[in-house]
């Protein structure tokens, strides 16, 4: 039998042969025709009856029908700093029965006014209940009632590599549409938030453009698993707004999405973060593999002291390897998980500590109660809640608008700006200057009031400091800089 299959192929050419040879070309024409046709009907019948891709199309089909009641369009008119009107939009998704819509940052930042569509076609005025620069989520809401708020799912845990997945949103301003893919990659960072931006995106192959921004990401089962943010444009870059679908869109998981909403809503906008107080860094392999260690983690090269991870007994060069059971394989990662947490609560830390007397070393669990993080100290980032008197870690103990009557009590010339009235004792800035100095411009860009200048300094790092122009009470200009920190 094995020597008669190696004639095979010969057998078959000489048998089409004998029937070109014996019956004719036209006959043989005949014959493949209807075995074609006949594998054709034999299709078309397994086709029509039951069978798994008519199941996965009614799939399909359910999860749209699901879903999209609870998707929304957002249009945004935006003031730009020259005055000129423009019009932004995105999509968000309906997050509860009292009218909040969940949606990025970046899609309503600076709208002065908000138009949200419903699914049905409806539209309703929105207002900004709050925001979180730092992960790039905003909080609307719009008047309640007929609503089909979207179905949560309840933890990360069971999102994986390969799950398939659905990206509902606008792309192009298509309204409503529905893309599918599978998660291509988890714990992604790309630096789209910039150095202060929290990142742990899960990375989808789904298609997602301009326009879906804000969209909710669901499962097979039609749960929103996260938020549709960026696309990476090819290059190793990647945008919130800009470039076109690539191949690799990137989405906010709901694991951050819930804490940053609920406190929200819940706090009148203002958001907390978990501090742990560690600096990381990403885990070297060949590192690692000298002293023995083997997985995934990340090598914690800094421990503030006195702060939660100190006092729990964390040390230098310990490997994280997972926290509260979810995987750590990046700095960012380790970052963001920590500030989706609220300060009191326990982060139980996986770690691997070296033996510094040989190869190898053991594993633990250790318990760290988190504080709460300043975003100004910690980031360099002004937090929403600023108080508009003051900025202390600046230098500055009271500030107000520079007005006429102002400047005339101060007996100094006035001048469009923000007038520093106090200075707080032993800073920096109060070496350089006196009380009654106003703040002209800040990073080339003229202000006005205090509202421009907090406005400018929420765009910049301040642990990195931003250059800022005055003019003293004796009418001298100077360029000074303003940072916190060391």
């Amino acid at each position: 039998m094995r020597k008669l299959s190696g004639y095979g192929p010969s057998l078959i050419v000489l048998a089409t042969a004998m029937l070109v040879l014996f019956l004719g070309p036209s006959a043989v024409r005949q014959l493949t025709f209807k075995q074609t046709e006949a594998r054709i009907i034999q299709a078309q019948h397994r086709l029509d009856g039951e069978n798994i891709l008519a199941q996965l199309n009614a799939a399909y089909r359910d999860i749209a029908m699901l879903v999209e009641p609870s998707v929304v369009h957002i249009s945004a008119q935006q003031d730009a700093w020259n005055r000129r009107a423009s019009v932004s939009s995105g999509s968000g998704w309906i997050y509860d029965d009292d009218g909040h819509v969940v949606t990025n940052h970046h899609v309503v930042r600076d709208a002065e006014r908000i138009d949200v569509q419903l699914a049905s076609g409806e539209n309703r005025p929105a207002t900004i209940v709050g925001f979180d620069r730092s992960t790039d989520i905003a909080v609307l809401r719009i008047e309640p009632g007929h609503l089909h708020p979207a179905v949560r799912s309840q933890t990360d845990r069971g999102v994986h590599q390969g799950d398939l997945v659905f990206a509902f949103g606008s792309p192009f301003d298509f309204r409503f549409s529905m893309s599918s893919g599978v998660i291509s990659g988890m714990g992604r960072s790309v630096d789209v938030l910039g150095p202060t931006g929290y990142e742990n995106f899960i990375q989808v192959d789904a298609a997602i453009n301009p326009g879906n921004s804000g969209g909710p990401l669901t499962d097979y089962r039609g749960r929103v698993i996260g938020m549709n943010t960026a696309i990476a444009t090819g290059g190793r870059q990647s945008s919130l707004e800009e470039g076109q679908f690539a191949g690799v869109g990137l989405a906010i998981p709901m694991g951050m999405i819930e804490p940053v909403v609920e406190q929200i809503i819940n706090n009148g906008g203002v958001v907390e973060k978990g501090l742990l107080g560690v600096s990381p860094t990403r885990l070297v392999i060949n590192d690692a593999r000298r002293l023995g260690f083997t997985g995934t983690g990340v090598r914690i090269t800094d421990v503030q002291p006195g702060l939660p991870a100190d006092r729990a007994g964390v040390r230098v060069n310990d490997i994280v390897t997972a926290v509260n059971g979810l995987a750590v394989e990046s700095p960012d990662q380790l970052r963001s998980i920590v500030s989706s947490m609220l300060p009191g609560e326990i982060a139980m830390l996986s770690i691997w500590r070296p033996n510094p007397d040989r190869r190898g070393g053991e594993t633990m669990e250790v318990r760290v109660q988190l504080v709460r993080l300043d975003p100004l100290l910690h980031n360099g980032m002004l937090p929403e809640d600023q108080p508009r008197d003051r900025i202390p870690e600046l230098g500055i103990a009271r500030m107000a608008d520079s007005t006429p009557d102002r400047a005339g009590e101060l007996g100094i010339e006035h001048l469009p700006g923000v007038l520093i009235e106090g200075l707080v004792p032993g800073s920096p800035l109060a070496d350089l200057v006196a009380p009654g100095t106003i703040i002209v411009n800040v990073m080339g860009h003229s202000v006005r009031d205090v509202d421009d200048f907090l406005t400018i300094l929420r765009e910049n790092n301040l642990r990195r400091g931003v250059r800022v122009g005055v003019i003293l009470p004796d009418g001298s200009v100077r360029s000074v800089v303003l940072a916190v920190g060391p």
